[in-house]
């Protein structure tokens, strides 16, 4: 039999799936072959006109692109989109969008926005010392992703944050301008070389002092002096290389024993933690100020006093020693220890891996991380670490964008929170009066426990390889994203989306300074417009507004009796003027969200 949505309002075929019966021992049972959308091709199609194009009835070509197609595009390269987007992107193509993603220039930086917000500070309380906190940079962060349009940048520099991690709950949890700095690098790199990514977060004194190598000394013996060691340590476990040497599909490679091969030992940390010596402020005279003159300095990459690094050779991996360099020059030495790191074979099965995690699904295939490392090895012009090219081949990956996995249960992810959160405002066109947008974030965290730079620790909010209990775990699958999943955030999240969205509450707008009036930002007062979706109120529609809130919020993956209960129970609700149609949409919404078929992203 064919399945086909039930909903024709709007629905989109995205394959065949014929099932029937197979005699085992008297007995019958189904049994499913999916045909279509690139999935178990026959080896020959043949139609009555035009054969030589009939394959296009059953590959993916014929269905690409479309509605559903788009939607799924949309889930894994942006934070969060709209109906708008979904027929943008049916329209152009998958691959042609992306294309014009990447010619997006950046938007405003972070650090120019947190300035302005600061200067408004200064003058409204007329004191040329006046601080810029951590909410400036919350505002500027919220402000970016509301209105530019740069949504492939924003979705990658998201994930590039939960894997190079600074964390608020740290020594500088209160400076703007420490995380806008930060921020800013991952923006501007988000397409950019990965060697060119991996330098930038070395300066970045955020990372610096996150890490505690700024103002690390080089080794005094007479004084039980050495070098620290948790930059190193993290550089090479966490943002380039992990604990094990690695297959170019992820897979570790073991030795004789079966064991699997570290990638270093301690002795490597010590002398990579040599490397990273000699860095202080880049406004300070000398090495070793506990503080910069300014917060503004913390967008400024730190300076190298090779007075303070340490001299002579460093024994680094693959047998690879940076020289005893006469005089001594700590930006050489760290440039080559970057290059030792960027040349191992480990970076491109790594970095690929994290990213398909935060982009597409938990548990790639081996084939896939493998596809994802050649192109990391080689952009196909010879060059390595093109991340452009990388983005682009996790995205278009059959795996990403086919049927090829429509029958592995373990395929997928659970959606972060703090996503979830963003698809819903983008979702429903969050605006304000003026343009301009405020957001603490506050409750959105005490709901998820989620929000930028909000982690617990440098090993971001979840591990790549937690395995909660049960079948996952049992299968060796992983699912990080469950590591933040407890009756806390579950409930918090479904009190989320009663303010948020049932409220109509989607922001937490505060003060920029003590004793700014009200009056002075009720322009800047979020709300979000479901009028879109109030023609498919009445009765004898709302099987179109489930499918139309299923596709832009779920990718059409919620199930038939899923919706029909929300049906049910949206009907219920009366449906005699606007305040009532618009009262059903959010319900209907509410619904939605907070069902298990929406909270998992195939």
């Amino acid at each position: 039999m064919l399945r086909l949505s039930r909903h024709q309002g709007i629905g989109i075929l995205t394959s065949l799936v014929f099932v029937y019966l197979l005699p085992v021992n008297s007995y019958s049972q189904l049994d499913t072959i999916t045909i279509g959308f690139g999935e178990n091709m026959p080896n020959e199609i043949t139609a009555s006109s035009a054969p030589e194009s009939a394959d296009n009835t059953l590959n993916q070509a014929g269905f690409l692109p479309n509605y559903n197609a788009a939607s799924r595009m949309l889930s894994q390269a942006t934070l969060g989109y709209n109906f708008d987007d979904i027929e943008y992107v049916a329209s152009v193509g998958i691959e042609d969008w992306l294309d014009l993603e990447f010619e997006k220039p950046t938007g405003i930086s972070m650090v120019d926005k947190v300035k302005e917000y600061h200067q408004t500070v200064i003058d409204s309380v007329m004191d040329p010392d006046a601080t810029a906190g951590i909410k400036l940079f919350d505002y500027a962060w919220w402000q970016y992703h509301m209105v530019e349009d740069d949504y492939l940048r924003q979705r990658v520099a998201f994930a590039l944050s939960e894997i190079f991690v600074i964390s608020r709950f740290s020594s500088f949890s209160n400076k703007g301008y420490a995380f806008a700095g930060f921020y800013d690098i991952l923006l501007n790199n988000a397409f950019g070389n990965f060697r060119d990514l991996i330098e930038d977060v070395t300066y970045q004194p955020s990372m610096g002092r996150y890490l505690t190598y700024l103002n690390n000394p080089k080794s005094d013996t007479l004084n039980n002096q050495f070098p620290d060691e948790n930059y190193a340590r993290e550089l090479m476990q966490l943002f380039t290389i992990g604990l094990y040497e690695l297959n170019a599909d992820g897979s570790w490679i073991y030795d004789a024993n079966s064991l699997p091969i570290p990638t270093y030992d301690n002795e490597k940390i010590n002398e990579f933690a040599k490397i990273f010596t000699g860095l202080s402020w880049a406004d300070r005279p000398n090495f070793g100020y506990s503080n910069p003159t300014n917060d503004t300095t913390y967008y400024i990459d730190m300076l190298m006093f090779n007075s303070d690094h340490e001299p002579g050779e460093k024994f680094l991996l693959n047998d690879f020693v940076v020289p005893d360099r006469d005089p001594v020059d700590g930006d050489a030495d760290i440039a080559d220890a970057l290059d030792n790191l960027f040349e191992h074979d480990n970076v491109g099965p790594f970095i690929g891996y994290r990213l398909i995690q935060r982009l597409v699904t938990s548990n790639p295939s081996p084939e896939y991380v493998e596809r994802i490392t050649q192109v990391f090895n080689d952009n196909g012009e010879g060059v390595r670490g093109d991340l452009k090219a990388v983005i682009k081949a996790i995205l278009l990956d059959p795996e990403a964008n086919t049927c090829s996995k429509v029958n592995d249960i373990h395929y997928g992810m659970l959606r972060e929170p703090f996503v979830r959160y963003i698809q819903l405002n983008k979702a429903f066109y969050i605006s304000t009066e003026s343009g301009n947008h405020r957001n603490f974030m506050d409750y959105v965290y005490e709901y998820t426990g989620q929000k930028p730079f909000a982690s617990p620790s440098v090993f971001n909010f979840f591990q790549y390889d937690y395995q909660p209990i049960g079948d996952v775990a049992d299968a060796d699958k992983f699912g990080p994203e469950f590591q933040i999943t407890n009756a806390q955030t579950i409930a918090g999240f479904i009190n989320g989306l009663n303010r948020w969205l049932i409220k109509d509450n989607p922001a937490d707008e505060y003060d920029l300074f003590s004793g700014e009036e009200n009056e002075g930002y009720a322009d800047e007062i979020a709300s979000l417009d479901v009028s879109n979706e109030i023609p498919y109120t009445d009765d004898n529609q709302l099987h179109i507004l489930m499918d139309r809130l299923n596709m832009v919020l779920a990718q059409g993956r919620v199930s038939d009796p899923t919706l029909d209960i929300i049906i049910e129970v949206v009907s219920e609700y009366p449906n005699d003027d606007e305040e009532d149609k618009d009262k059903r949409v959010r319900i209907a919404a509410y619904l939605l969200m907070s069902s298990p078929e929406y909270l998992i992203k195939l």
